[in-house]
């Protein structure tokens, strides 16, 4: 039988104002209530307006400048998202990645939510208090295999892969220093890398220290029984009532994450779709490892498409982005595509075949909102159009395949296709 699996992100999974849309939503105050209420309690800033208001940092901006914020915030977004998606859907499994895997097991049921804000509390807590070198995770596009190589030729033990996403998607953990000579040997053998927006080493034993710490906190956690089924990442198969997911949290923090053995697992046993739960382009990494599994995000799910009992949402039930005033060839929106990979790569000096039209800018290329504003303006100048280019829904685009359709869909109503 088909299965949907519902996807909740960890790093990446936050944007600036992803609820904005609705704020009142009762699910969604009971948990920015609660999240606020505890960020209290350790004495820091609220973080309901990092979710409701698109002006505010980035995931990168807020990791760099309060890594302690930016990890609640990370965490309300992926269980936010799951509970949106929920709203309409009736998942098989869930699976969160990364820091998302608290958030998965605390929508099953397994953790009260104020419980597991909590636990990421002292999670960022014990961090702080251990680590004294700067680092964080680097995206590589290589092979986990390809990547080891690379670690090893930069001979600094303290980087470790740390993370194998798909086939050539693979991350780096350790120290500043060691990612930036990673980034080099990669750079020497063509392949792209782009830093996260990660405030740690994660799922590096770099972070022993701290996890000796949170493991005290993690279990005091009364653990409840799972009403959904989970699939773990790090354990490499589905969680039972059995296992002591506080001492698997401990575990996060230093154990790798095999999302790609995981993906291929969930595929064996019937995986048809996948919701994202949280933007942290999980999507995309499931069908670069297994193509042809439907995959919606859960404002779409939301919108209307409902998931249950493994049925997989047809493409077309996605909402577009922009309403097309006229039909528009896809050769012109190739086009189009092909204009702005030349415009990208070289503003940003990525090689043209880095920039892949289905990138996440943010979370795969690095290209912040500040950074995005700014090349709206040359956009507009290589098209020549008209100042509204700078409004809300070009600003909203995440790939440049969403953007190269909106391009072609003003050219089009402008009567001025290229």
């Amino acid at each position: 039988m088909s299965k949907t699996a519902f996807l909740l992100a960890g790093q990446g999974a936050f944007r600036p104002g992803m609820f904005a849309a609705e704020p009142g939503a009762a699910d969604l105050a009971d948990l920015f209530d609660a999240a606020d209420a505890v960020a209290a309690e350790f004495g820091a800033a609220p973080v309901r307006g990092h979710l409701l208001d698109p002006t505010g940092p980035t995931s990168a901006e807020l990791a760099g400048a309060d890594p302690f914020t930016s990890q609640l915030v990370v965490f309300v977004a992926a269980l936010g998202e799951y509970r949106r998606a929920a709203r309409a859907a009736v998942p098989d499994v869930l699976v969160g990645h990364s820091l998302g895997e608290l958030a998965a097991v605390t929508a099953a049921g397994a953790f009260d939510v104020a419980d597991a804000l909590r636990l990421v509390c002292h999670r960022s807590s014990a961090l702080a208090e251990s680590v004294t070198v700067p680092g964080g995770m680097l995206s590589v596009e290589l092979s986990a295999e390809r990547a080891a190589h690379v670690v090893g030729a930069v001979g600094d033990h303290r980087a470790v892969v740390a993370v194998r996403n798909a086939p050539t998607r693979t991350v780096v953990a350790g120290p500043d220093t060691a990612l930036e000579s990673v980034r080099a040997v990669a750079a020497a053998l063509g392949a792209t890398t782009v830093r996260l927006p990660a405030p740690y080493a994660y799922h590096s034993p770099g972070l022993a220290v701290a996890a000796e710490r949170f493991a005290g906190h993690a279990a005091a956690v009364r653990q409840r029984p799972l009403r959904a089924r989970v699939y773990s990442p790090v354990l490499g198969r589905y969680v039972v009532d059995t296992d002591d997911l506080g001492a698997l949290l401990v575990r996060h923090l230093t154990t790798p994450v095999d999302f790609l053995a995981a993906v291929r697992h969930l595929h064996a046993d019937g995986l048809a779709a996948v919701v994202e739960c949280g933007r942290g382009g999980l999507g995309k990494l499931v069908t670069a490892t297994v193509p042809g599994v439907s995959v919606l995000d859960a404002t779409a799910v939301d919108g209307g498409t409902v998931v249950d009992g493994g049925t997989a949402p047809e493409a077309a039930a996605v909402p577009v982005v922009v309403a097309e005033p006229a039909p528009i060839a896809r050769q012109d929106v190739g086009a189009v595509t092909e204009r702005l990979r030349v415009l990208y790569a070289t503003a940003l000096q990525y090689p043209l075949e880095a920039v892949d039209p289905e990138a996440d800018l943010e979370a795969e290329l690095g290209v912040d909102s500040l950074k995005r504003a700014e090349m709206l303006g040359r956009v507009g100048s290589e098209f020549g159009l008209p100042p509204s280019v700078n409004d809300g829904r070009f600003l909203a685009h995440a790939t440049l395949a969403e953007l190269a359709d909106m391009v072609a869909v003003t050219l089009a109503a402008q009567g001025a296709a290229r």
